[in-house]
């Protein structure tokens, strides 16, 4: 379903994917992205080959972004960490995982096991700065937010108006494991994919 909509150049710009954790919400969310900035589609997937695709798989294509909920580690660091000071956490538990990893897994690999992750208004306006620029190289400019539910409200507010009036070639996608806790403003501004339990 995703594939034919891209094909046809139906790509709604904010789309949140919901599953409990374990279901593949996270990679379906990853492969989502990888299909829609590949060159070279072929059979309803990405060709995996192309310069986007190996950089997609490396979690190191400059137009793709990851949100995901952070604090200031046990060892000291900045007062308001944004995700990019864990990205190499990230990719790291990510090539042990493959993608399918849960909260307290994600927050042991940040060594902050005893903090509540969260996205603050800080991450929020890095990333409509991040994304106020164009495209480096690729057709899209893509956000994927794991956990959005762990947004602060005011975090919430400063994406609303992104989220209804995005830049051009621009597609946010959340990752939510409880969708129903978020505000509803940001759910009436996103269409949902529910993702079933793989057999």
């Amino acid at each position: 379903m995703l594939a034919r909509g891209a094909d046809g150049g139906r790509v709604s710009h904010a789309q949140i994917f919901t599953g409990p954790a374990g279901h593949g919400t996270l990679p379906l969310a990853l492969a989502y992205a990888q299909y829609i900035n590949c060159t070279g589609r072929r059979d309803g997937d990405s060709c995996g080959e192309c310069s986007s695709c190996r950089k997609t798989a490396a979690l190191a294509q400059p137009d793709l972004h990851f949100v995901f909920p952070v604090n200031s580690s046990k060892s000291g660091g900045s007062q308001k960490p944004t995700s990019d000071a864990f990205i190499t956490q990230w990719r790291e538990l990510w090539g042990a995982t493959g993608g399918i990893f849960d909260e307290q897994a994600w927050y042991r690999a940040i060594n902050i096991e005893n903090q509540q992750g969260l996205i603050t208004r800080n991450e929020a306006d890095e990333i409509i700065r991040k994304l106020s620029f164009k495209p480096f190289e690729a057709g899209y400019k893509i956000m994927i937010i794991w956990l959005p539910e762990k947004m602060r409200t005011e975090a919430a507010n400063t994406l609303l108006k992104i989220l209804e009036e995005p830049w051009d070639k621009t597609l946010f996608i959340m990752v939510s494991e409880s969708p129903q806790t978020l505000l509803p403003t940001i759910i009436s501004r996103v269409q949902e994919i529910a993702v079933p339990a793989l057999d």
